[in-house]
């Protein structure tokens, strides 16, 4: 075996996870594993392999070495290497670990050597894939460099399991230590995580792009008032706002509705900072980004950047959409309704049965569909009578029509003696919140209380905080609603037909379309029956 070969070209050693040095000879066949957490050179893009791999090249080293003092004679035939690959994280899987114990349990090596018991496994699960071959094969070899871990023998593998434990429970507070880090760093109005440039800011993540911030707040303002996300969508689409992953693609359609819809909950566009711990972002495939906006002394955390809109407009906006969100889970809307085109589907019911009517398109060539296009009926299809059928611009002018001169009528009659929305009557308690958390740390750090109870203690005022935050939102969200619906300019032609819908609904209950004689070509706006509400 020609050792001395492989370690003047290290380039073998880390091109693939299994590197098959030679074929078993006389000696005993045993692997040797290899693995850093994270490896910094690499990190910062060394060219050198030597440079790249220094860490694990110097375990290869030891190893060869050791291998040499044993009493054993063993032939080292595969390298197993997981460098740059943490070993306490159970999401990832350790293309080299698990190669190594497939080739224990199939008796293609009889053994492996490590430079610690940590490099090799660091979670007692992986500790107990090893003990067990181990415990088939009480002939196998089993040594570490350092440590002295021998997983031949009944103390050895006990040993070797405690250090995994261990192991994984140092890494563990290392974790919470940073994340408690990062978090405090996030509190900084200065401090900007780096990443993708967000939707609506320049490259230096502060200065707003005019033309996105401005497209981006005309939606944020929208969806209160009906918009929907699909609608949204399609406009972005036609303008090119493809997500920046995808800008040297050729195609715009990879922005989905669920960019669309972070683009618009994003906490920034109103100036908060936010911070999403590594734990939190596996919870979810897609984290509700206002779920995690930091605060301090009760209050959000205000960044250093230009801000696209003001909270309210923000608050608004992510409440309406969180509705809708419980209405498609409580299956009050079909999913997946994002884009409404027609103004009365919903509102408008049968005149003999009181059914749903249901938009349904004319015949194509048909002088009637060249004339109106799609009319409202009552479908036997869907479970209704049959008996009513109405062309459909005409109805929804009549009811447009009457909508504005009611809405009109209205203006100016706004009492001016409601009470105040104050969204700021939990910033007292959420600021206890705070102090109580430090608190609660701090003792913790002392030892003075256990870490299972200072986490049940930190997840208690953690879940209260969250279900404060989302009411001070909600206030945030009425505010802006009243200021919303005491504007007199109702710039009814801008709106699109999902936010006429929800303009209509707050007046509108029912629109009630009554048949009329067979053979009647004209439209007769004394069949239609406008039900207010009350």
């Amino acid at each position: 075996m020609d050792l001395e070969r492989l370690l003047a070209s290290p380039q073998a050693l880390l091109s693939q996870r299994v590197t098959e040095v030679s074929t078993p000879g006389t000696g005993i066949p045993v692997g040797i594993s290899l693995r850093v957490s994270d490896d910094k050179a690499q990190h910062a893009g060394a060219e050198e392999w030597r440079e790249v791999g220094e860490q694990v090249i110097e375990q290869f080293k030891d190893l060869v070495h050791f291998a040499r003092t044993l009493d054993e004679e063993l032939e080292i035939i595969r390298i197993y290497n997981d460098n740059n690959t943490p070993a306490t994280d159970p999401f990832l899987i350790r293309e080299g670990f698990e190669a190594c114990l497939r080739d224990l349990e199939s008796a293609t090596i009889r053994g492996i050597l490590f430079w610690h018991a940590d490099r090799f496994a660091r979670m007692d699960y992986d500790a107990a894939r090893v003990n067990r071959i181990f415990l088939m094969h009480p002939d196998y070899i089993g040594r570490s460099v350092k440590g002295g871990t021998d997983l031949s023998t009944d103390d050895g593998r006990a040993w070797f399991t405690m250090q995994a434990t261990m192991g994984g429970m140092e890494v563990s507070s290392l974790k919470r230590r940073t994340s408690t880090t990062n978090k405090n760093r996030a509190k900084k109005p200065d401090y900007q995580h780096g990443g993708r440039r967000p939707f609506g800011w320049e490259e230096d993540r502060k200065t707003l792009n005019a033309e996105e911030a401005a497209d981006l707040l005309e939606a944020i303002r929208a969806i209160p008032k009906g918009r929907r996300v699909g609608e949204v969508r399609r406009e972005w689409i036609a303008k090119g706002y493809m997500p920046e992953r995808n800008k040297n693609s050729e195609s715009q359609l990879n922005l989905s509705h669920s960019t669309v819809e972070q683009r618009l909950v994003n906490p920034r566009n109103c100036g908060y900072k936010t911070y999403l711990s590594r734990s939190d972002r596996r919870k979810s495939g897609r984290p509700w980004m206002p779920d995690h906006v930091v605060y301090e002394d009760g209050e959000p955390v205000i960044g250093e950047w230009e801000t696209v809109c003001t909270p309210e407009e923000w608050a608004a906006c992510v409440e309406e959409l969180e509705r809708r969100k419980a209405d498609n889970r409580e299956g009050r809307r079909k999913p997946h309704d994002t884009a409404s085109k027609y103004l009365l589907s919903g509102t408008a019911r049968c005149g003999i049965c009181n059914f749903p009517l249901t938009f349904n398109p004319y015949t194509k060539g048909t002088n009637a569909y060249e004339k109106y296009g799609y009319r409202y009926a009552c479908l036997t299809t869907h479970g209704g009578c049959g008996g009513v059928s109405r062309v459909g611009p005409p109805v929804e002018q009549l009811v447009e029509d009457a909508f504005l001169r009611r809405v009109l009528d209205g203006i100016g009659n706004a009492s001016t003696d409601e009470p105040q929305i104050d969204e700021s009557q939990y910033d007292g308690r959420l600021g206890e919140i705070q102090v109580e958390l430090n608190e609660i740390n701090a003792r913790w750090k002392a030892k003075r209380i256990s870490s299972g109870r200072a986490l049940d203690m930190i997840e208690e005022l953690e879940s209260e905080r969250s279900s404060l935050s989302k009411k001070r939102r909600k206030l945030l969200a009425q505010k802006n609603r009243k200021k919303v619906e005491g504007e007199k300019d109702l710039r009814w032609e801008d709106c699109t037909p999902g936010e006429k819908k929800k303009r209509l609904r707050k007046l509108i209950k029912a629109v009630i379309v009554h048949p009329v004689g067979r053979g009647r070509r004209e439209f007769d706006p004394s069949a239609i029956e406008i039900v207010w509400q009350e």
